[in-house]
């Protein structure tokens, strides 16, 4: 039990500037990964749109921009992205998905448009969340990945 003691003495021994500098890194590390925007003044604006939602909240997002849509005669509702290749597109797809594999994303990613809201799905969700990470670092902000993705739904 003393050994464990002197552990933690040792850490208080780190200057405080060191330990804050580890937080703040941790906090922007954080901040990053989920899609939030560091301010000029070094505070963090939250992202209000989730990293990842389920599928039963997908449905109802997708259910609702549809009814929404349907009311005001637009087509501009919820955009629902297939990253898988096309091989797995020809298998099964959700309907009114738009295909940009994975594979291709970084010469089509441009296709994705910035001011809707975008859900983003794979096989179970590993490679979604990648393109979401990948459109988030590139202002897409209103960019969710599908979590178990297509074999969940």
């Amino acid at each position: 039990i003393d050994d464990v003691e002197d552990d933690d003495e040792d850490e208080d021994d780190l200057p405080l500037s060191i330990r804050m500098d580890a937080l703040r890194r941790m906090q922007q590390y954080k901040a990053e990964q989920s899609g939030q925007n560091e301010l000029i003044s070094g505070r963090i604006k939250y992202n209000e749109v989730p990293l990842e939602v389920d599928v039963v909240q997908a449905s109802r997002e997708l259910k609702e921009a549809k009814r929404v849509a349907e009311e005001a005669e637009e087509g501009d509702g919820v955009f629902l992205l297939d990253v898988r290749e096309r091989d797995e597109w020809d298998f099964c797809r959700l309907d009114g998905a738009a295909l940009v594999p994975l594979s291709e994303m970084k010469e089509r990613y441009d296709e994705v448009p910035r001011d809707r809201r975008v859900l983003v799905y794979c096989h179970h969700g590993m490679r979604s969340m990648q393109v979401v990470r990948y459109l988030r670092t590139r202002g897409y902000n209103k960019v969710s990945n599908i979590q178990g993705g297509i074999e969940e739904w």
